[in-house]
């Protein structure tokens, strides 16, 4: 039984699905399985049953508009220099958030979504 409440499933524009399926896959290891005659792409997150999709029919929404996602990581340096080299833009670097809650930084993936991580170190 799902908890009430929670997110569950995110779906992520992907109008270039491969582009979406290898930066993904690449940066935290997802992996997917593409349904829909290559419109949508399916990924779990662990064992945690919580994922989502890639959909190509779907088109980004700039920085101020829409829904953003945050991504747990646990090295924001490293997961930085990772972003660039498989195709991504920072748009925030490592940023410390007041009263201890940890740090995070920003970037765009290559189907233009923007995305945030946040690590407590």
């Amino acid at each position: 039984m799902t908890t009430p409440f929670t997110i569950n499933h995110i779906e992520i524009p992907a109008p270039d699905l491969a582009k979406g399926i290898q930066f993904y896959s690449t940066l935290f290891n997802w992996e997917f399985e593409v349904l829909s005659e290559n419109e949508y792409a399916f990924f779990k997150i662990g064992d945690t049953g919580t994922g989502g999709g890639l959909d190509a029919t779907l088109q980004p929404a700039n920085e101020k508009q829409g829904v953003q996602f945050v991504i747990s990581v646990d090295d924001i340096p490293t997961k930085l220099k990772k972003i660039e080299e498989s195709g991504g833009a920072i748009t925030k670097e490592k940023t410390e958030i007041p009263g201890g809650l940890g740090f995070y930084a920003c970037f765009v993936d290559p189907n233009g979504n923007h995305v945030q991580m946040h690590c407590m170190e």
